[in-house]
């Protein structure tokens, strides 16, 4: 037996709560994994160091919560327009949403992230570069790439520089430390949640990106004065203006996953919670079941 992924019984007992009807989803747990881009199902899932299994641990049994509605794990969001080449979506890992708020959550493990943003392949030249004819992937200006809308193209564009300029200068005495952090990814994702506000109308409600992390050995918390601090100021500037004719008001959150099962996330009580079809506690069995790892 491979001791780096969970055992065949187990491997089961997943596999009957991601085929059980789940309240206010849109469709099957399983059905939402395997639409994913990801390809979570294949093999990530079952690993003992598996993001995907502690997010569908720790929240799917949000899904039958009262005031929770379209429940959903690995959400594909709107992707950059670059024609007949296409880019893959964003996939956030968990979507809710809850009377006035609409949750985007990225759930993390022990992954770490080396800060490389736009250099090499990290970051596509197609959220940021504003050469009128285009690059050498894509001939679309940045413009087109943004499905006609110069205004946030240009916006997104100046947002991509800033935290390069933030990256370069924390990147020697932090990315160890906050190597939780994915600044690639996160911008990817506020590519999506804007073009999904835009796309389907939504108005006069509270956005929240949130980043829930798993604590690790060497992890720093504190995000004052951190490349976190500067990218949530960022990103919250960004967005609240482009969203100001929508009356929506977003905020990035970074929480570490120890004190959501203790203090609870967005008004929902995890210290007395049950896992999805169990009645074993969320907070028992993910304090049993997973470890204070390094990243």
């Amino acid at each position: 037996m491979n001791s780096n992924f969970i055992d065949s019984e187990s491997k089961l007992n997943y596999f009957e709560r991601l085929i059980i009807n789940n309240g206010s989803s849109p469709s099957l747990f399983i059905e939402q994994y395997l639409k994913g881009s990801g390809n979570e199902l294949a093999q990530k899932f079952w690993s003992i160091k598996s993001s995907s299994r502690l997010c569908f641990d720790l929240y799917s049994w949000l899904c039958n919560e009262k005031g929770v509605s379209n429940f959903e794990f690995e959400k594909q969001l709107p992707k950059i327009n670059i024609g007949k080449k296409q880019s893959s979506p964003p996939n956030i890992d968990v979507y809710f949403e809850y009377h006035d708020k609409i949750v985007f959550i990225e759930s993390k493990y022990t992954e770490q992230d080396k800060w490389k943003y736009k250099n090499d392949k990290n970051l596509s030249r197609a959220y940021w570069d504003t050469n009128p004819e285009g690059y050498k992937s894509c001939k679309y200006t940045i413009e087109k790439r943004f499905y006609d809308n110069k205004f946030i193209a240009d916006k997104f564009s100046y947002f991509c520089e800033q935290v390069q300029e933030c990256i370069d200068i924390h990147k020697k005495e932090e990315k160890d430390k906050y190597s939780w952090f994915d600044p690639k990814q996160e911008t990817c994702h506020l590519f999506g949640i804007i073009f999904y506000v835009i796309n389907n109308g939504i108005k006069d409600k509270d956005i929240y990106l949130c980043n829930n992390v798993w604590e690790c050995q060497n992890d720093s918390f504190i995000i004052e004065n951190s490349i976190v601090a500067e990218f949530k100021r960022l990103a919250e500037n960004m967005l609240n203006e482009l969203f100001k004719e929508n009356n929506c008001k977003f905020k990035f959150e970074v929480n570490k996953i120890q004190d959501i099962l203790s203090n609870g996330f967005m008004g929902f009580n995890f210290t007395e919670a049950k896992l999805f079809a169990k009645e074993e506690k969320v907070k028992d069995f993910i304090e049993e079941n997973y470890q204070y790892r390094k990243r």
